[in-house]
C-alpha cells in the first residue's frame, strides 16, 4: 500500500514537471520521455515489482522493461529530463535548461525568468503582483479611451 502511494506520488512529480500526464494514453514523444523517466525513479527509489510500476501508469510490466531498454539513453542524454531526475533525488542540475512549447518564441525577459530560481521567482511574482495592483485603480471604464490592461505573470 505505501509502495502504491510513492509511485502515485512520484507520477505526480512526474507530470508535473515535465508538463504532460504520464498516466495518459498517448505514443507522443514528450509523454513517452516523461513516463520513461517515471519508470527510470520509481526502479530506483521504490522496492517493488514492474507490474506495479507499470500499473500505476496503465501499463504492463513488459512496456516498462522495453522502455528501460530502448528509451532510457534518450533521456540520460537530455539535460531537461535528467535535471527533473536528479532534482527528484535532491542532486544539483547539469546545466539550466527549459522546454518551449511548439516553436514558441521567447523574449529576453521571459527566457530570464524562466531560468530563475524557485526562490527568486517567487520575489519576482510577489513584486510582478504588487505593480499590477497598482494600476487596477485605472479599471476599463466606458467612459475613458485609454486604458491598463491587467496581465496575469506566473501566478
Amino acid at each position: 500500500m505505501e509502495n502504491t502511494k510513492r509511485l502515485e506520488d512520484i507520477v505526480k512529480y512526474v507530470s508535473k514537471n515535465v508538463g504532460v500526464d504520464v498516466s495518459k494514453k498517448s505514443r507522443d514523444r514528450e509523454v513517452i520521455y516523461g513516463r520513461a523517466l517515471y519508470y527510470k525513479i520509481a526502479l530506483k527509489d521504490v522496492v517493488t515489482s514492474l507490474k506495479n510500476i507499470g500499473a500505476t501508469v496503465g501499463t504492463n510490466h513488459a512496456t516498462v522493461m522495453h522502455s528501460r531498454d530502448k528509451v532510457f539513453h534518450n533521456i540520460e542524454s537530455d539535460n531537461f529530463y535528467m535535471n527533473i531526475y536528479r532534482s527528484y533525488f535532491g542532486l544539483d542540475n547539469l546545466e539550466s535548461s527549459f522546454r518551449s512549447v511548439e516553436n514558441e518564441v521567447l523574449t529576453t525577459n521571459e527566457k530570464a525568468y524562466r531560468e530563475l530560481s524557485e526562490e527568486h521567482r517567487k520575489v519576482y511574482d510577489e513584486r510582478a503582483a504588487l505593480v499590477l495592483k497598482s494600476f487596477e485603480w485605472k479599471r476599463k471604464d466606458e467612459d475613458r479611451k485609454e486604458v491598463f490592461e491587467k496581465i496575469n505573470i506566473g501566478m
